[in-house]
């Protein structure tokens, strides 16, 4: 990415309120409607969605590739 393209990126994030994260080389504009989350989450993150779920670790892990793709 060029200084140019840093630029354009930086001022459509300033006009639209999304935030942007990243080094000047890898810039990623953010919805301000969605929170990032890891793409493979932690063992205790599955654990703790199947508990609230009432579901099994696999079934929590389905669930989360479900809402990622549906996401993307």
């Amino acid at each position: 990415m060029n200084a140019i393209s840093i630029s354009i990126l930086k001022e459509r994030a300033m006009n639209t309120g999304a935030a942007i994260i990243g080094s000047d080389d890898n810039l990623t504009p953010i919805d301000p409607c969605r929170t990032p989350v890891p793409l493979k989450p932690s063992a205790a993150m599955l654990a703790d969605g199947a508990r609230a779920g009432g579901v099994t670790v696999e079934v929590a892990w389905r669930i989360y590739q479900a809402m990622i793709r549906a996401a993307s």
